[in-house]
């Protein structure tokens, strides 16, 4: 298998594949994907940059010199909000220009917060942080700024629900099924899909149909419905089900774009499985048009690009192109 990697002839689409070579080399998966990479435009420059503001915060965090000013509840809401819709929408460079202002607004949360409305938004800007960083390979520094949300009980979902993903990225599926396990009776969806998935990456299939069960019990609308269908996708792809990927993948209508970028580059892998390679280039297209650098720091989207071109020659010119932009030209 490693031959067929290095030779170009196969490609890595799995976690558990990722964590297993890593961990066998002694490396940290980032070391095998790529990640984090030199930016190459303005706008990744832009989004890079949170890697400097993070690393400042938090050596200012350990500061006892550096007091935690009055946050207004307002403004910390509506920063969190608006790098969240741009976040959702697949704009990382105008996320990324939030960062630096809710970070210096936000700074420690306090355990001695009366006011239960500051202490929530705090919490809820360190996990948008935290996943613009982990987006970005980054992962210590989202690890280091998460565990600083320190969040009340309203906000613990949320905060548990990022740690999850980050070590699902890391390829630690058994620690995240460790983390969340004293709260998966009564977890909401924005925790038991990536648990699901983490249990898939295990191959827990039977244990992860059950959590995605009980989120699609759970779901109240179009857009958690579809957030569910995503995450059997993802679930069925760690099992090595490339039909059920394309099932599941066409009942997921109503995600935003980054989320939606990053299904059209699952199902890309799992059409090139299945020797659709044609129909592989195109939803990789698909996902860059709608959410470029989401799909450019993508590594498993990068590792798609470095087999596809020899498969799909009728695409050969709009996959280079697309190369270029991934800066791997």
């Amino acid at each position: 298998m490693i031959g067929d990697l290095e030779a170009g002839r196969d490609w890595v689409d799995q976690r558990r594949v990722l964590s297993a070579i890593a961990n066998a080399l002694r490396l940290d998966p980032a070391e095998l994907t790529g990640q984090p990479y030199m930016p190459d435009e303005a706008d990744h420059s832009t989004v890079h940059a949170l890697g400097w503001h993070a690393r400042r915060y938090l050596a200012r965090s350990l500061s006892a010199d550096d007091a935690v000013g009055e946050a207004s509840r307002e403004e910390l809401a509506a920063l969190v909000e608006g790098l969240q819709t741009a976040d959702e929408a697949g704009d990382l460079a105008s996320a990324a220009l939030k960062v630096p202002g809710l970070l210096q607004l936000a700074g420690l949360p306090q355990p001695a917060d009366a006011d239960l409305g500051v202490t929530t938004a705090r919490a809820a800007a360190h996990v948008a942080v935290s996943r613009l960083l982990r987006r970005l390979g980054y992962w210590d520094l989202a690890w280091s700024v998460l565990a600083r949300a320190c969040p009340p009980a309203e906000a613990r979902s949320a905060v548990l629900a990022e740690e999850v993903r980050l070590l699902l990225d890391l390829g630690q599926a058994g620690p995240a099924v460790a983390r969340a396990t004293w709260i998966e009776a009564d977890a909401p969806p924005e925790v038991l899909l990536p648990l699901a998935v983490a249990h898939a990456t295990l191959g827990n299939e039977t244990k992860s149909e059950y959590l995605l069960a009980s989120a699609q019990a759970k779901a109240v609308d179009a857009r958690q419905r579809s957030q569910v269908a995503c995450a059997r996708a993802f679930a069925a792809a760690e099992c090595g089900a490339y039909d059920h990927v394309l099932e599941q993948a066409a009942g997921a209508t109503c995600l935003p774009a980054g989320d939606r970028s990053a299904l059209l580059v699952l199902t890309a892998s799992a059409r090139a499985r299945l020797g659709e390679y044609g129909s592989a280039a195109e939803d990789l297209a698909a996902a860059e048009s709608i959410a470029p650098l989401h799909t450019r720091l993508d590594p498993l989207a990068r590792e798609l690009l470095c087999v596809l071109p020899v498969r799909a020659q009728e695409h050969a010119a709009m996959l280079g192109e697309i190369a270029a932009r991934f800066g791997m030209k």
